[in-house]
């Protein structure tokens, strides 16, 4: 199970896997929902290949990615076992199968800007929606790992002479950092 600062939204998903809201899923039931998503989206990325369909311009690969996996992790523990049983997610589950479970964290928490087609504005309403209990979860990801949430961010940023956004450095690695000079010879 992911570790951090959001609390997984249990209330969403306490009539179809048995877990009330004031308790976390255990390990194991997150652990099989999340080999159930994984099993889908292989197989819809396997019959989508030997189908010759490709929806969009990036490879995907057969089997789902780590970044899938934190993404579907999120998703497990959030709605339990209607994320697999109910047919309201199928969209999402369908979307991390054909663009990656990175560009649905992305059009769930930024939409699609760049997208004219009016069925993109009509998906981000859905997803959005559909997927609104997952935000805290999303936006915990992409803080962990900006560098791959937020890729199209950083390009843009280093356009305009910015930094790119970076993982927060724990204390840890803060106390290991020595500069060489600390500013206290400046004044002299």
């Amino acid at each position: 199970m992911m570790k951090g600062t959001y609390k997984p939204n249990d209330s969403t998903n306490h009539a179809s896997s048995g877990a009330r809201a004031s308790e976390a899923m255990p390990d194991g039931a997150v652990a099989r929902i999340v080999s159930e998503l994984e099993n889908v989206v292989t197989l819809m990325r396997q019959t989508s290949m030997q189908r010759g369909y490709a929806s969009s311009h990036i490879y995907i690969p057969a089997t789902p990615s780590r970044m899938d996996m934190a993404i579907l992790i999120a998703l497990a523990e959030t709605y339990g076992q209607a994320i697999v049983e109910d047919p309201r997610f199928y969209p999402a589950i369908s979307f991390v199968a054909e663009r990656g479970g990175v560009a649905l964290v992305q059009q769930v928490l930024f939409g699609d800007s760049m997208n004219s087609v009016p069925s993109g504005a009509a998906c981000n309403v859905v997803l959005s929606s559909l997927l609104k209990e997952a935000r805290p979860a999303f936006e915990f990801l992409c803080g962990t790992w900006p560098e791959a949430f937020m890729a199209q961010t950083n390009t843009a940023l280093r356009r305009l002479g910015f930094s790119a956004l970076t993982r927060p450095m724990n204390p840890r690695q803060a106390r290991s950092i020595h500069p060489a000079d600390d500013g206290a010879n400046a004044a002299r």
